[in-house]
């Protein structure tokens, strides 16, 4: 779309400007311990690869009050939520950016607790950019 804006007395071009679409994953075979029927409402992390502690990366305060906080709003989405501590593999927080690794496959369930992840730090940190991954194969 080709477009003209006056603004402060100035003429701006916009050319081809255009939304990208963002469209969930479909068909994929999911994680062998997601629900019947690729549910991931309830994801069923028992035999997903846990580590024993997280690799921490910035101040150590503030990693442990995300840290908590994620593995709170974990534990609402699998069926054992003592074991939500072991899904993070790592957590690195820098000036203005935050990044977060999940020891779940990134499919099925796994997007869930991702974007769970994700919503957490975003309320937690606003004026952060994040980077959530999935390290499971």
């Amino acid at each position: 779309m080709n477009r003209r804006q006056a603004r402060n007395g100035r003429t701006l071009g916009i050319v081809n400007a255009h939304s990208i679409p963002i469209h969930p994953v479909h068909g994929e075979t999911g994680c062998s311990a997601c629900a019947p029927g690729g549910d991931a409402g309830n994801c069923l992390t028992e035999g997903l690869p846990r580590c024993g502690s997280p690799r921490l990366s910035g101040p150590s305060a503030e990693l442990q009050r995300l840290l908590a906080a994620v593995e709170a709003d974990l534990a609402q989405h699998i069926a054992e939520p003592a074991g939500a501590s072991g899904l993070v593999q790592s957590l690195r927080l820098e000036v203005g950016e935050a990044e977060l690794t999940l020891t779940v496959a990134p499919g099925c369930g796994g997007q869930l607790l991702a974007d769970c992840a994700f919503q957490t730090l975003r309320r937690m940190l606003p004026d952060t950019d994040i980077y959530v991954a999935c390290s499971g194969a």
